[in-house]
C-alpha cells in the first residue's frame, strides 16, 4: 500500500508548504467533476488530512484502510431528520441561496469564515483552526431514500482557481455540535429535510469562496448525478456570513 506521501508524490522529508502545494494540484486533476476518479480523489485526501494533521491521532474513523467510494463516516444511529412543514427554514429572515433539482431543494442558508470549531462543537478540537463552514437545509423531495454525503461531495471553490474539499475534523465530535446541526453521513427519507454543516479544509487566509458545489448520487448505481451549485457574489457572501444560531 502506498505511504500517504508516496500518494501525493513526495518524499517524507517534505515541507508542509510542499505538501499543500501538492495536495492542491492533484486535488484539480483527480477531482470526480473534472472526471478524475473517485476513490483516487479520497485517497489523496485521507493522505494530506494524515500529514498534515486534519485527524486526531485517535480518529475512529482511521483504520489503515485505503478509502473507497463506499467508505466514509457512520450516520448517527437516529438520523435527525424532520418534517420540513413542521419546522421553520433556517434563515428565513435572511438572506439565503437555493437550489432546486430533480431530488433535492438544497439551502444554503450560512456560509461563515473563521468560525472557531471549539465553540462550534462545544468543547476542545486536537489540531483545530478556524475554518470556514457552510449549514445547508436539505430537503428530500424525491419518492425514495437518498444519502447525504456532505463531507465526502462539497466542494468550496476559492477565488484563488483551487478547490477546498469538506473535512472529517468534527466527526469524532458530531454528537456536541448545536442542536439539530448534523455533521455526519445520513440516509434522508423521502419528504424529509436535514440541517447539515459542512466544515472545509484549511485554506489560506486572503482566499474568498466564489462557489459552492454540492455533488448529489443517485440510491442506486448508474443513477444520474446532479450538481448543486451556489455561484456568492460579494455581497451575497457578505450577507451570508453569519451563524445561523446564536453561539
Amino acid at each position: 500500500m502506498e505511504s500517504h506521501y508516496e500518494v501525493l508524490g513526495l518524499s517524507p522529508t517534505a515541507d508542509e508548504q510542499e505538501v499543500r502545494r501538492a495536495y492542491r494540484t492533484l486535488l484539480k486533476e483527480h477531482h470526480p467533476d473534472q472526471g478524475g476518479s473517485r476513490e483516487r480523489f479520497l485517497r489523496i485526501k485521507e493522505a494530506y488530512e494524515e500529514i498534515v494533521g486534519d485527524r486526531p491521532a485517535d480518529d475512529p474513523l482511521l483504520d489503515g484502510r485505503s478509502i473507497s467510494s463506499g467508505d466514509g463516516p457512520p450516520p448517527r444511529p437516529e438520523a435527525p431528520t424532520y418534517d420540513p412543514d413542521d419546522r421553520e427554514a433556517i434563515g428565513a429572515d435572511h438572506e439565503t441561496l437555493t437550489v432546486t433539482g430533480e431530488n433535492l431543494t438544497l439551502t444554503l442558508s450560512a456560509l461563515v469564515h473563521d468560525v472557531s470549531l471549539d465553540n462550534l462543537v462545544d468543547g476542545h478540537v486536537p489540531a483545530v483552526t478556524d475554518r470556514t463552514v457552510a449549514f445547508f437545509r436539505v430537503h428530500n423531495t424525491s419518492s425514495h431514500h437518498l444519502p447525504w454525503r456532505g463531507e465526502a461531495n462539497t466542494s468550496f471553490i476559492g477565488d484563488d482557481g483551487f478547490l477546498y474539499e469538506g473535512s472529517r475534523i468534527v466527526a469524532p465530535h458530531a454528537d456536541r455540535l448545536p442542536e439539530r446541526w448534523c455533521g455526519t453521513d445520513v440516509e434522508i427519507p423521502p419528504g424529509r429535510a436535514l440541517d447539515a454543516i459542512v466544515i472545509a479544509q484549511e485554506m489560506p487566509a486572503d482566499v474568498a469562496v466564489e462557489k459552492v458545489l454540492y455533488t448529489q448520487h443517485g440510491p442506486d448505481a448508474g443513477d444520474d448525478t446532479e450538481r448543486y451549485l451556489f455561484e456568492l457574489r460579494p455581497l451575497v457572501r457578505e450577507r451570508l456570513n453569519r451563524l445561523p444560531f446564536r453561539d
